[in-house]
Parts: structure tokens; C-alpha cells; sequence
């Protein structure tokens, strides 16, 4: 009775179709998380940049996109200041001095995003086993109030990993 019901539906039998090779999972290399302009974090290929540390990762945030990725919209929350990144395997820790962090405003979980989701490929990439994927890492971001002296408050967010952020 089901063969019936399949044959009677008009879709025919095909021959093999060759459509190239079989998906790879996840690219390889560094992706940089910068905001778009709907509000979403989206990830840019840096293949060929090297880095040494997570903490490098920071630095390549601050710098912000490319020309050509700000013509498309994206561009980056981090500014200038002082990022301490820390840590080892699979868990990492970035301070932010002179900063607090709101965790109900989206600007601020963007920020926290890009550095999460940036942090959490950096050190999968840094894997030299090649087990870690961006997923195992978890990233807690402390901030350390807002450098006035004026007890601005900070604290610890997380631990988060980059999913948590994306979409």
C-alpha cells in the first residue's frame, strides 16, 4: 500500500548526480566576531593571521573590520583599553579594566560576544591536537568598574561559550 502511495506521486527515479565533494564541518582558521548593523554577531575569515596567544585575538578585535567588511555593515565594540586575557585548555578568562558590563544591554552582550565567540576560535585554532573545537571553550569576562575610583562596580559574567551569543 505505501509503495503504491509513493509511485502514484509523479516524483521519478534520478541517476547519480555529482555535486562535488562532501561538506568538511567546520573552516579552519581564525574568525573574527564583529556586530552587524541588525544587531547580530557574524564571523569573518583571518586564515592567514597569525596569532600566538588568545590575547592577540583582542587586539585584532580592536582594530575592527576590514574596508571592506565596514562597506557591509560590521564593525566592532571593543575600544581601547586594557584586556587581560587568561587561562588554559578549555577555559579562559578576559578582564576588562575600567569598564562595567551590563548584562541587559544587547550593546554589552554584543561586546561580550565578539569576545567570547573571537577568544573561544582562537584558542581552537591555538590546539595544536586539533581536538578543541570553538564550542569547548568556555569564557568568563570580568569587569573592573569604571576606573573613576567612584566604587563603579564590575563583576563576573558567565562562563559562556560562543553558541550562547550566535543565532
Amino acid at each position: 500500500m505505501v509503495a503504491l502511495a509513493l509511485t502514484g506521486c509523479g516524483v521519478r527515479p534520478t541517476g547519480v548526480v555529482d555535486a562535488g565533494g562532501s561538506a568538511s564541518g567546520l573552516t579552519k582558521g581564525l574568525r573574527l566576531y564583529f556586530v552587524s548593523e541588525s544587531g547580530r554577531l557574524e564571523g569573518v575569515p583571518r586564515p592567514d593571521q597569525p596569532i600566538r596567544a588568545p590575547v592577540d585575538v583582542v587586539k585584532l578585535l580592536m582594530g575592527g573590520p576590514s574596508e571592506a567588511e565596514k562597506r557591509s555593515g560590521l564593525t566592532t565594540l571593543l575600544t581601547d583599553g586594557q584586556y587581560e586575557v587568561t587561562g588554559e585548555g578549555d577555559r579562559l578568562s578576559v578582564r576588562l579594566s575600567g569598564m562595567i558590563l551590563d548584562p541587559t544591554s544587547v550593546r554589552d552582550r554584543n561586546l561580550t560576544g565578539q569576545l567570547v565567540c573571537s577568544l573561544a576560535r582562537a584558542r581552537a585554532v591555538l590546539d595544536e591536537s586539533g581536538r578543541t573545537r570553538p564550542d569547548d571553550v568556555r569564557v568568563t569576562v570580568a569587569s573592573e568598574g569604571d576606573g573613576t575610583g567612584s566604587g563603579g562596580g564590575g563583576g563576573e559574567l558567565g562562563p559562556y561559550v560562543c553558541s550562547d551569543f550566535l543565532g
